[in-house]
């Protein structure tokens, strides 16, 4: 029996930082997606792996976790509809999505948590695999704290261009102090996230992450942050979310938000540089699957 298998992307994240020295970030699921499909027969050979290094390391996590040797493995293939180098978790997706193809072909379906696991064995990751909105420790995976369902929020994505290796900027030098020095702005945007979550009100939660967005601007800078959110601000967007270690910059609105065009059309004007990449919407169903 094949499997297909889908696991979202990311805007970014509503909030990236540390508190008490504990790193974490607030998830952004996005309805955008990698794709896996296990057993493939055709058009590959049996035992043709058609990935990514990232995901080949994923399946391979996966088959030494079940103790089936490498040479009997069930083929996958994979695509993604994800920008890679962007902070969109296209790694993440990949590696997620090809991890739950490869367990559910030997009659595993692998946990969140050990999904958690392969995907922090290869590289500081995202957790959109986790339905709705979690609070998740991105580089030890000792936090995955659920934060109920995002209401819907429609995601205007611009690029600044050029791209971020995760490997690279998580090893940077000056990068914990960096993170730490933005804590008390991390805490009040956590609050503020949290409590929009409960009362389901998108202001809120486009407040905590414009605070988040601009208190990374000492970290990795965009320069085109605080046009982008003036922009914003005059279609009435609830507010700006980032990429923490990646080149995006979105725009967020209510689901209904119909001057879209208005609205990118005053960034192409505004601010050349930066390119439109995409209109996008959050969504809380985490990894998914179905037989084939």
């Amino acid at each position: 029996m094949a499997y297909f298998v889908r696991a979202p992307g990311t805007c970014g994240e509503f909030i990236q930082g540390s508190i008490d020295g504990h790193p974490f970030l607030v998830t952004c699921p996005i309805n955008r997606y990698s794709y896996a499909i296990s057993k493939v027969a055709q058009p590959f050979p049996h035992m043709f792996c058609s990935l990514q290094p990232k995901a080949a390391l994923a399946r391979k996590r996966v088959l030494d976790l079940l103790r089936v040797p490498v040479v009997w493995g069930h083929s996958v293939y994979t695509r993604s509809e994800i920008p890679q180098g962007k902070g969109m978790a296209s790694s993440s997706a990949d590696i997620g999505a090809t991890a739950m193809a490869t367990g559910l072909a030997h009659g595993h379906r692998l946990t969140l948590d050990e999904l958690a696991t392969i995907c922090l064995s290869i590289e500081p990751s995202d957790a959109s695999f986790y339905p709705g909105i979690v609070q998740f420790d991105y580089i030890h995976g000792t936090m995955a704290n659920p934060l109920g369902h995002c209401p819907p929020l429609k995601i205007i994505i611009f690029d600044e261009g050029g791209s971020v290796d995760t490997l690279t900027f998580n090893a940077r030098a000056d990068l914990r102090t960096l993170i730490a020095e933005k804590e008390e702005l991390i805490k009040e945007a956590l609050h503020l996230f949290k409590e929009g979550m409960a009362m389901h009100d998108i202001s809120l939660i486009g407040q905590a992450a414009t605070i988040s967005s601009f208190a990374n601007q000492r970290i990795l800078p965009k320069q085109s942050l605080y046009t982008l959110h003036e922009i914003g601000d005059q279609f009435h967007s609830v507010g700006t979310i980032i990429a923490h270690s990646g080149t995006i910059i979105g725009l967020l609105f209510p689901i209904d938000f119909s001057g879209e065009e208005a609205c990118i059309a005053e960034v192409k004007a505004t601010v050349p540089h930066v390119r439109y990449l995409d209109t996008v919407e959050t969504t809380n169903e985490g990894i998914t699957f179905m037989k084939r």
